[in-house]
C-alpha cells in the first residue's frame, strides 16, 4: 500500500467519526424501559434510525434510513422491519427533480411535485417529526405540503425545563397539525431537535432522562385538556327551557318496532312527555323530519381519551365503559365529560389489574403477589369503580380469591382469561364477564403449553377457529355453563375482522364504509394490516372469522347477554360492531337493544337506555330507520346528552371528516 494512501486514510477516518453522531432514546412503559430508538447521523443530510419496543410480546422493529436534499426535504427513504402486530414493513421513497415515487406494502404511487413536499412514510419512526418540524420552520409560510397528501404545520404551546444530574434543558411542547383528528404533541429543544413524546402510559425521552417524562406528560395533558375544552365551548349547545322534538318515529328500546309520527319533550335534561296528546309549551322546537329517535348508544369496551370522547359523541355514543386506563387520566376525562366541559360520553369505570411479568399490561395496577392484587381490588372499590378487569398474566390460582374479593366489594369480575387457564375454569372460579370473542374459542383451542399472554391468543384462533365444530357437545355444554352462571360476553368482533381478513394494501373491511369520508392520512391508515395475511393462511382466517360470527349468534340464541364494545377507533368501530351482529343473524331490533337498554342495565343504570318519561335525555336522531337497515346507525343527525345538544355534521367537519347525514 502506498504511503500517500495510508496518509489519506489516517486523515479521513477521524473526520468520518467526528461527522457521525448518535442520539439514543429510551421507550418507557409505565415508567419502565421497554424499548429504544437510536438515530445515527451519518452527516447532516443522512441518518439511520432503529426503533423497537416490546408491548406484551408485540411491538414494532424498524430500520429507517433517510437522505435529505439541500432544502431539508426527504429525497430518499428506505424503511424495513415489521409493524406492531408483526406485519411486514418494506418501504422505499425517492424524490428526483420534481417527481416523487413511493412503494410499500400498502401502496405504490408517484406524484409530480410543484413546490416543496415532505413525505410521510406509512411505517416510519418518530424521528420523522424532527425532520418535519425543521422543514416547516424553514419554510416561509410555516407550513408544508405533505406526500401522499395534506398539509402540516405546528404551534408552540408551552415550554419547561428538565434536568438530569447537573444537565438542564429547555424543551418546548409543539402541537403538530395535519395528522389524524387532533394535533400530535411532541417535545423539542429550541433548535427543534426531538426530545420526546408522551402517549398516555407510554413515552420516549433521551436515554437516561426517564424521570422527566412524568412532568412532560402532565403539561401535555393540560394542553390537551385546554384544546378539547375549547371544542366543547364551540360545539355544545345548551338546552334551556323545554325542547320539543316533533315529527319523529321513536324506538323506545322497550316497545316492539317504532312509535310512528310522534313527539318527545325534554326539560332540565329529562324526558317530560312523549306523544302528541301532551300539551307542551316549548322554548325550542326541532323538526325531526320523519326520522328515527332512539336511545344513545353504549360502548362497553372503551379506553377513554379526550379525542375518543369527541368521536364517540359524533357517532351517537352517549355512554361508555372504560376497561383499562391510567387512573388519574381516566378521572380527569370522566370529570370533563360528565360535566360537559369536554365533548364525550358519560363514563363508567372498570379497574384494571395484571400480574407483574414480561408480558404485563402497560397500564393499571401490576401485582407481584395475590395479597397485593386483593389490596388493589379494595383500592378500586374505595374509589367508586364498578368492575374489575384482570389480564392475561394473572396466576390462574389467584382467580377464586380475586372473585371473592371483587364480589365482596359489590363489583363484577371480567377480563382476559389468564394464560394457562381454560375459560370454563375461569367461569367456575367466579368470572362475571368475558372480554373478546377469541377468549371463548381459546377454551377449545388452547392447550397447557399455549402462552396466551403473547400474540398466540390471536394467531391460534385465526388458524384453528374455523375447524371447531360449533354444534359439538363440548361447545354446547360450555354455552350452557355460561347461561347457568349468567356470564356476559363482550365480543369486540370488529377487531378480529380487520385482524383476520385485512391484507396490506386493501382497505380494512371494518372501515370500508367510512373510508371515503376520512381525511387522507386516516384513510391511508386503513390500508395497513395487523397480521401477515397471505395465500397460505387467507382461507383459514376467513373461515375462522365466520366461525366467530356464528358463535356470537349461537350465544345470543342461547340467552347469553352480549355487550357491544370496540377496543379500537372510537365511534366508527361500534357502528361496525353492530353491523356484524346483524350480519351474524341477530335481528336489528335485538342489536339495537344490546347497544342501548341492555348495556345500560348491565352497567347498573335504570334512568337511561330507553325513551320514556322521567328518563335522562340521552338519545339520538338518526336519518333513516335502523330497524330496516342497521347501517342507518351511521347517519347520526343530532345527539342529546342531558342538557346538551351536539350536531355530528359540525363535529365531523371540524376535524376533516365528510358528514354522514344530510340533516340540517
Amino acid at each position: 500500500m502506498r504511503p500517500q494512501f495510508l496518509f489519506l486514510i489516517f486523515i479521513i477516518l477521524p473526520l468520518m467519526s467526528q461527522a457521525q453522531q448518535v442520539t439514543k432514546y429510551d421507550w418507557l412503559t409505565s415508567g419502565e424501559k421497554s424499548g429504544s430508538m437510536e438515530v445515527i447521523h451519518i452527516d447532516d443530510k443522512h441518518s439511520i434510525t432503529t426503533f423497537e419496543f416490546n408491548d406484551r410480546g408485540r411491538g414494532p422493529k424498524l430500520r429507517d434510513e433517510i437522505w435529505l436534499n439541500s432544502q431539508g426535504i426527504i429525497s430518499k427513504q428506505i424503511v424495513t422491519g415489521h409493524a406492531y402486530m408483526g406485519a411486514k414493513t418494506d418501504e422505499q421513497f425517492t424524490l428526483k427533480g420534481n417527481v416523487a415515487q413511493w412503494q410499500n406494502t400498502l401502496e405504490a404511487d408517484s406524484k409530480t411535485v410543484k413546490d416543496k413536499a415532505f413525505y410521510s412514510a406509512a411505517g416510519g419512526t418518530l424521528y420523522f417529526y424532527e425532520l418535519l418540524v425543521k422543514a416547516i420552520d424553514a419554510s416561509k409560510t410555516k407550513q408544508i405540503k405533505m406526500l401522499p397528501s395534506g398539509t402540516a404545520s405546528f404551534e408552540k404551546i408551552t415550554s419547561t425545563q428538565v434536568s438530569l444530574g447537573e444537565q438542564t434543558k429547555t424543551v418546548n411542547l409543539l402541537a403538530i397539525k395535519g395528522f389524524g383528528f387532533s394535533p400530535t404533541y411532541g417535545w423539542f429543544d429550541d433548535n427543534y431537535q426531538l426530545f420526546g413524546f408522551s402517549f398516555g402510559w407510554m413515552g420516549m425521552v433521551p436515554q437516561g432522562w426517564g424521570e422527566s417524562l412524568a412532568k412532560l406528560k402532565a403539561l401535555q395533558e393540560a394542553a390537551e385538556d385546554n384544546y378539547f375544552r375549547q371544542q366543547a365551548k364551540t360545539f355544545g349547545e345548551d338546552l334551556a327551557g323545554v325542547t320539543l322534538i316533533k315529527n319523529i318515529n321513536v324506538f323506545t328500546a322497550t316497545d316492539a318496532g317504532l312509535i310512528k309520527d310522534t313527539q318527545v319533550a325534554i326539560e332540565n335534561g329529562k324526558i317530560i312527555a312523549i306523544g302528541k296528546q301532551a300539551k307542551i309549551k316549548a322554548t325550542r322546537t326541532i323538526d325531526g323530519k320523519g326520522n328515527t329517535l332512539m336511545p344513545g348508544l353504549w360502548d362497553m369496551h372503551s379506553h377513554i381519551s379526550l379525542q375518543g370522547g369527541y368521536l364517540n359523541i359524533a357517532a351517537g355514543i352517549t355512554s361508555a365503559r372504560d376497561l383499562a386506563n391510567d387512573h388519574d387520566q381516566l378521572m380527569e376525562a370522566t370529570k370533563l365529560f360528565n360535566h360537559n366541559a369536554a365533548i364525550g360520553p358519560t363514563v363508567y369505570r372498570a379497574g384494571f389489574i395484571d400480574q407483574q411479568s414480561p408480558y404485563s399490561a402497560p397500564t393499571g395496577k401490576l401485582a407481584e403477589n395475590l395479597q397485593q392484587a386483593l389490596e388493589y381490588i379494595d383500592w378500586y372499590g374505595e374509589r367508586g369503580y364498578q368492575q374489575i378487569k384482570i389480564y392475561s398474566s394473572i396466576n390462574p390460582e389467584w382467580v377464586p380469591e380475586l372473585a371473592k374479593r371483587v364480589h365482596k366489594n359489590n363489583m363484577k369480575l371480567s377480563g382476559h382469561i389468564p394464560s394457562f387457564m381454560t375459560t370454563e375454569q375461569a367461569v367456575k372460579d367466579g368470572f362475571d364477564e368475558i372480554q373478546h370473542i377469541n377468549m371463548v374459542f381459546l377454551n377449545f383451542l388452547a392447550d397447557k403449553d399455549s402462552d396466551t399472554r403473547t400474540p398466540v391468543r390471536f394467531t391460534l384462533v385465526g388458524d384453528k377457529a374455523g375447524e371447531l365444530d360449533l354444534d359439538s357437545k363440548e361447545v354446547n355444554d360450555f354455552i350452557a355453563l355460561l347461561k347457568k352462571e349468567d356470564v356476559i360476553v363482550d365480543p369486540t368482533v370488529t377487531i378480529f375482522e380487520g385482524m383476520f381478513l385485512n391484507k396490506a394494501g386493501e382497505i380494512d373491511p371494518s372501515y370500508r364504509a367510512i373510508a371515503e369520508h376520512m381525511p387522507a392520512d386516516v384513510r391511508r391508515g386503513f390500508l395497513s394490516a395487523d397480521l401477515d395475511i397471505n395465500a397460505d393462511n387467507e382461507a383459514a382466517y376467513k373461515r375462522s372469522f365466520q366461525a366467530l360470527l356464528k358463535m356470537i349468534k349461537k350465544l345470543h340464541d342461547a340467552g347469553i347477554r352480549l355487550v357491544p364494545g370496540t377496543d379500537a377507533l372510537e365511534g366508527f368501530t361500534l357502528h361496525r360492531e353492530l353491523e356484524l351482529y346483524a350480519k351474524a343473524g341477530i335481528s336489528n331490533e335485538d342489536v339495537l337493544k344490546i347497544a342501548t337498554v341492555n348495556s345500560a342495565r348491565i352497567a347498573g343504570q335504570e334512568n337511561i337506555g330507553t325513551i320514556a318519561k322521567g328518563q335522562t335525555a340521552d338519545f339520538i336522531l338518526l336519518e333513516g330507520n335502523p330497524l330496516e337497515n342497521i347501517s342507518d346507525i351511521r347517519k347520526v343527525a343530532l345527539v342529546f346528552k342531558g342538557e346538551k345538544l351536539y350536531k355530528p355534521n359540525e363535529l365531523h367537519q371540524a376535524i376533516g371528516i365528510k358528514p354522514f347525514s344530510a340533516f340540517h
